[in-house]
């Protein structure tokens, strides 16, 4: 089975990390029962069979992977208070202004701003059952978890996902951790934004240029509205040549209010359970309207990675 490469780290040298000083990156993932990790949903499909004794040992499994799975967001945390909060608010926009590419920055910026639009996100999710599915298993987008994506008929979503990692030589394993969300529960709602971001690349069929990425933030925000997302596009905007940034406010951003505002709650949905399934036949179902085409001599530029919630 192929695995998705290491992605190739663009920029990033000569600026300083504003938030690595505050702490130490947690592992990427922690072994579970039956040698499972933090990349797959806790499987409780089986636990009604077998004998009382069987049950009993695999709920008990059970409970030892997810305390594993809280100490694993425990240890990530790194608590703020509100002036710390602040800094590195401040800190992290200013240098994922001069710097995109610095998925760390970026990250941080919308841990540290976009608190109410976790929680109305977390709402929405207990609100619906797919969501609410999704809160319980905790689902994580790795490499692991995405192998089987390589082996779909190419008419796939996950397979039309394994071509967009694959052509890219990205990883859903380089991602930074959720650190400076308080609980729990929405720094996993944060986590699930994050890692489910190259979905939405391949769903609404944007590159991983700067104009691609500013026009999928702008989705974003109508779908969670996290500050972050309309601070990347005012921040970031400025790095498009003129010809360019008319295209993206005149070309993209209408499209993007459609988009956004007419598919189904992005954060409410069990990608994983539908990678199998035909990519058109899922957009149509969740009402995905695929980003409109440019010239390409517009839409060059280079590919960074500030897609990072």
């Amino acid at each position: 089975m192929r695995r998705f490469g290491s992605v190739i780290r663009r920029g990033g040298c000569g600026a300083k990390n504003l938030v690595d000083s505050e702490a130490r990156v947690a592992r990427s993932a922690i072994g579970g029962p039956s040698g499972r990790s933090l990349s797959v949903g806790v499987d409780r499909s089986n636990q009604n069979e077998g004998t009382s004794s069987e049950h009993s040992a695999s709920s008990s499994s059970d409970r030892r992977w997810e305390e594993e799975a809280s100490r694993f967001w425990q240890g990530a945390r790194v608590p703020l208070n509100p002036w710390q909060q602040a800094a590195v608010a401040v800190g992290s926009a200013v240098g994922a202004a001069l710097n995109p590419a610095r998925a760390d920055l970026v990250a941080a910026l919308g841990e540290t701003t976009g608190g109410p639009a976790f929680q109305r996100v977390l709402k929405k999710m207990r609100s619906s059952p797919e969501g609410q599915r999704v809160l319980a298993d905790r689902p994580r987008v790795t490499s692991a978890a995405m192998g089987p994506a390589w082996d779909m008929p190419p008419n796939t979503f996950g397979a039309a996902y394994a071509k967009f990692m694959g052509d890219r030589n990205f990883s859903p394993d380089d991602r930074p951790p959720v650190r400076f969300i308080d609980t729990e529960e929405l720094a996993y709602v944060a986590t699930r934004a994050r890692e489910v971001h190259d979905f939405w690349h391949v769903l609404f069929d944007l590159p991983t240029s700067v104009m691609g990425e500013l026009a999928l933030k702008m989705v974003e925000f109508y779908q969670t509205g996290l500050p972050m997302c309309f601070l990347s596009v005012a921040g970031a905007s400025w790095r498009l040549n003129p010809k360019q940034r008319n295209h993206l406010f005149t070309h993209y951003a209408p499209w993007a209010l459609k988009a956004g505002t007419s598919c189904s709650d992005l954060m409410c949905i069990y990608y994983e359970e539908h990678l199998n399934e035909d990519l058109e036949a899922v957009r149509k179902r969740w009402g995905i309207v695929p980003a409109p085409l440019l010239p390409k001599k517009i839409n060059r530029g280079t590919a960074y990675t500030f897609d990072k919630v």
